[in-house]
């Protein structure tokens, strides 16, 4: 019940903040450069199509920082070596895969030609883990 409310609130701010090309043609730029500073950012769309997004400054000047600002990890030789020799003993263990047991075709016979639901989160973690 909740997460529908979530979900209904979501869709209605996402759907308050479109805002038509035709209102900066009749002129509204002002109001809606001060709705802009008051409820956020707006979605302009053309033609039904969203073409970009106005934000106030304060919003820009933050994601601005946020995208210029670096990491820099202060990791000592042990702890690197410690990571490293982690890493070994984890590829060490990992037994590859075994080949199938079945072909494309019986494979197919037995469970249909549905769609399958991959996870793609997981494959993407195993793909980040397996680049260590």
């Amino acid at each position: 019940m909740l997460a529908a409310q979530f979900n209904a609130l979501n869709t209605l701010k996402l759907l308050n903040s479109i805002i038509s090309i035709t209102r900066f043609n009749k002129g509204e730029a002002g109001k809606i450069i001060e709705e802009v500073k008051e409820n956020g950012p707006r979605i302009i769309v053309k033609n039904n199509v969203p073409e970009c997004v106005l934000i106030s400054l304060e919003d820009y000047d933050s994601l601005t920082e946020a995208a210029n600002r670096t990491v820099t990890l202060n990791v000592s030789k042990e702890a690197e070596e410690k990571r490293k020799e982690f890493i070994k003993k984890i590829r060490a263990n990992v037994q590859p895969p075994l080949p199938p047991q079945m072909s494309v075709e019986e494979a197919l016979e037995r469970y249909g030609s549905k769609p399958i639901d991959i996870d793609e989160e997981a494959v993407n973690e195993l793909r980040r883990i397996s680049t260590l």
